[in-house]
């Protein structure tokens, strides 16, 4: 039991560590994130946690909709999910659009290494809790996406030798490839989608922070009229 607790307090101080580096844009944590399959692991559990804080920050959508906590706790996991189902996706489409570079300089037996940098550059979403901020949140989350962006970019320089162009061509290009994926399996797959989000939480989630709080002030003015 002890040895058990402590492999988890070694992988949870992995995580800590590797987050922390990734947020302070250390070359030593893209490097291991690349080179070390238990940092991988760590990065996708990183990637995974910065869509539960993402879902975390939209929770008064859950509680006003009276979300049950077994489909609260369900939509976290599933946001989550989609997080590393993405940062898959970019992988596979820097590997696609590298032979463009001509460099040769990365192929297929990268793909795990591509995963843990991509995964670990999602360590600034951590911070998507606070997206629940009605009138800021969307600024808060453009700028958290292109922090990521710039960190997704700094490890495939520091922990794959890319030169800085080819870095920012891979990645830009990789997340525009999976993006526009994204959003054409979106616009595909919409109605099933949203049949499974709406399994998952109970609830169709029609209202967001902002409209929640808007509904609040509006009925505050009204109470102070009458």
């Amino acid at each position: 039991m002890l040895a058990v607790l402590a492999d988890i307090g070694q992988f949870l101080a992995l995580l800590v560590g590797l987050a922390a580096g990734a947020i302070g844009y250390s070359p030593s944590a893209f490097v291991r994130a690349a080179s070390s399959a238990e940092a991988q692991s760590a990065a996708l559990i990183i990637a995974f946690l910065a869509g539960v804080s993402e879902m975390l920050g939209q929770s008064v959508v859950l509680v006003v909709n009276r979300v049950p906590l077994y489909r609260f706790f369900a939509s976290l996991a599933l946001t989550g999910a989609t997080y590393a189902l993405t940062v898959l996706t970019w992988s596979a489409a820097v590997l696609a659009t590298a032979p463009l570079t001509r460099l040769g300089a990365i192929g297929l037996d990268d793909f795990a290494a591509i995963t843990g940098v991509l995964a670990l550059a999602f360590a600034p979403r951590l911070f998507g809790v606070f997206s629940i901020a009605p009138y800021f949140g969307a600024a808060l989350g453009n700028l958290l996406e292109a922090w990521s962006m710039s960190l997704a970019i700094f490890g495939l320089h520091v922990a794959l030798d890319l030169p800085i162009g080819a870095a920012v061509f891979c990645g830009g290009a990789g997340f525009l490839v999976s993006y526009l994926l994204r959003t054409f399996m979106g616009h595909l797959l919409a109605k099933p989608i949203g049949r499974l989000r709406r399994v998952v939480a109970g609830s169709a989630l029609d209202k967001s922070p902002r409209q929640i709080i808007d509904d609040i002030l509006a009925r505050l003015d009204d109470g102070a009229r009458s």
